[in-house]
């Protein structure tokens, strides 16, 4: 059994800290910490009124915009329990049929915001010198805060959404499943798979939550114990709110995209390129012309890969009948092409020029972007007499031969 705990004083001046204990050490304690403060912060904004629950959803909002524990401005008018201490004790403990904790809080009329930001102070306190720690009681604090408000932490969900939240979070900040330690050997009894498991955090040196990547099924595993499947109603629950915290992550992502695609405006600008934007699209349109034509140009920020793609779409549009050759012929050419490569679309007949450009840390190399764009617009420019000739019926290798 794992027993993690949070005593927390209420000081005659307004103001309350905490001290947190676990019987467990290293990577089993910080996970040990982090359910228990999810769980504590649900239960704490369920047993709220509304106002109070608002300013603690700020609150823990607040801590991921900071990317630390920041300190939480006033204190909540929780002020009767001036001189008190309360206690909270999360026991987890790994039963037969499935992981369960006992969760008790004690002096529950005098838990708020105040109570709420001296934990998690305590907590950050606990694991100053581990970064990845930080990052994940920040996140997971974040992904309580967004449960309350979208209405999916209820009463009774407390556990499952503790968990997810905690697992989330761990992984953005520790990595993929790849990063976990390994304790125990497992196979799924529902289909025997023994080989593909994706990890699920279970704060325990005994116990093991694992999801089976063949049939889905969650898989309960213990110490000299044979591998149980978990109820289907509880894993259910447990993947839902984990599968909601994944698409909140993803919509970050997204709107990640946005920052990209204001460096990219700036370098449009910089360059007097001219450029439209898509609604709705990391996108920026614009032109590109040289002495044998004309063409649409457009750059789109990929900002989950880090990079900037860049297109040059041909002009002419080829017809069906000559699909077969031109593809040939745009073959040829990309056997040359060391920075991009043209493709065709055997569907509506677009011809266009790909280059890609890859985002620094430090940002977009502005004068990368620029000698990119060039050189995408030149290989449009040196290929599109030999596209014009293969439409009109030259030979792919005639017209290779001789582009211009």
């Amino acid at each position: 059994m794992v027993e993690t705990t949070f005593d927390i004083h209420f000081s005659a001046d307004g103001n309350a800290d905490a001290h947190v204990a676990s019987t467990v050490s290293g990577e089993a304690e910080r996970q040990a910490l982090l359910v228990p403060f999810a769980h504590y912060c649900a239960r704490t904004l369920l047993s709220s009124e509304p106002r109070q629950a608002s300013a603690i959803v700020d609150y823990l909002a607040s801590m991921e915009l900071a990317s630390e524990v920041v300190q939480a401005p006033g204190f909540d008018g929780r002020d009767a329990g001036a001189g008190q201490t309360a206690r909270v004790t999360a026991r987890f403990l790994n039963g037969r049929s499935g992981p369960r904790l006992f969760f008790r809080v004690s002096k529950s009329d005098l838990h708020g915001l105040d109570s709420v930001r001296a934990v998690a102070s305590a907590l950050a306190d606990e694991g100053a010198a581990d970064r990845q720690y930080v990052q994940s009681l920040v996140k997971t604090a974040a992904f309580v805060g967004w449960l309350y408000a979208q209405g999916e932490l209820r009463s009774g969900s407390e556990l499952d959404s503790s968990l997810a939240a905690a697992d989330v979070a761990w992984k953005v900040a520790h990595g993929s499943d790849g990063d976990w330690t390994q304790r125990l050997d497992a196979h799924c009894p529902e289909c025997g798979n023994a080989r593909d498991f994706d990890h699920r955090l279970w704060p325990s040196e005994q116990a093991e939550i694992r999801g089976c990547a063949q049939c889905r099924a969650g898989v309960w595993l213990r110490v000299r114990r044979r591998p149980r499947l978990l109820p289907h109603d509880t894993w259910a629950a447990m993947e839902t709110t984990r599968a909601e915290l994944q698409e909140q992550l993803a919509g970050e992502t997204k709107r990640g995209a946005e920052t990209l695609l204001e460096e990219l405006k700036q370098v449009f600008v910089e360059n007097r390129w001219p450029f439209a934007e898509v609604r709705g699209a990391p996108i920026l349109l614009s032109d590109l012309s040289g002495p044998k034509g004309s063409w649409k140009f457009y750059a789109h920020a990929v900002d989950e890969l880090d990079l900037v793609l860049l297109y040059s779409v041909c002009p002419l549009t080829v017809p069906r009948d000559r699909r077969d050759e031109v593809a040939r012929f745009l073959t040829l050419a990309n056997y040359g092409l060391a920075a991009g490569n043209f493709e065709l679309d055997f569907d509506d007949g677009e011809v266009r020029y790909k280059t890609a450009l890859q985002v620094q840390q430090s940002g977009l190399d502005r004068a990368a972007m620029k000698r990119v764009v060039r050189a995408n617009g030149v290989a449009m420019e040196m290929y599109l007499p030999g596209i014009g000739a293969v439409i009109d019926g030259t030979p792919a290798p005639t017209a290779f031969a001789d582009p211009s």
